[in-house]
């Protein structure tokens, strides 16, 4: 069900290159590593769970918005790969099982961040992982960086410099974490 959705929001995408981002997609962890550690999706699949969350809240949101539209491609590839970086990064998983003293896995917290791999905000691998396969826009990139708004660090670069694009995933992501996926 969840890969149906996926290569419905992927059909989208017309990009040259698309073909070896698929191709990477399906050799890393993207469609099986957790969305959280705790959180939202806090589960196998759940990543790619809450990245077709995204994709339809900013759909349907977009259908109903007034002023310029904002592109299908766009929407697609924003909503899909905006949090790609939690996903295996220069060969590492963002999550791993927080497995207890006991030998059990966390009910409470079942995945933690990987102690192995540098502290490099998703949102910048993110961008750098796609990057190496399709070409994305100004406005693309400055949607993936600040998707977070204000809840990051990063987010301080975002205030007055709002795009339609960025509010929109902002929006979807948020609203996705915290009503679809509760």
């Amino acid at each position: 069900m969840l890969m149906k959705g996926f290569e419905s929001y992927f059909s989208f995408i017309k990009r040259e290159g698309r073909e070896n981002l698929l191709n990477y997609l399906q050799n890393t962890d993207y469609f099986k590593a957790p969305a959280s550690t705790q959180y939202h999706l806090s589960k196998e699949g759940g990543l790619l769970e809450h990245s077709l969350n995204v994709a339809e809240v900013m759909f349907d949101v977009a259908n109903i918005l007034p002023g310029e539209e904002i592109s299908d491609e766009s929407i697609a590839i924003v909503a899909l790969f905006h949090d790609l970086g939690k996903a295996t990064y220069f060969n590492k998983p963002n999550y791993v099982e927080n497995i207890l003293k006991s030998g059990k896995r966390s009910d409470a917290k079942p995945f933690e961040t990987n102690k192995d791999r540098l502290n490099i905000p998703h949102e910048v691998a993110s961008i750098h992982i796609l990057g190496q396969f399709i070409d994305l826009t100004e406005d693309e990139t400055f949607a993936i960086l600040y998707h977070n708004g204000l809840y990051t660090p990063l987010g301080n670069g975002v205030r007055g410099n709002e795009t339609r694009l960025y509010l929109l995933l902002h929006f979807a992501d948020m609203f996705a974490s915290r009503f679809v996926e509760i």
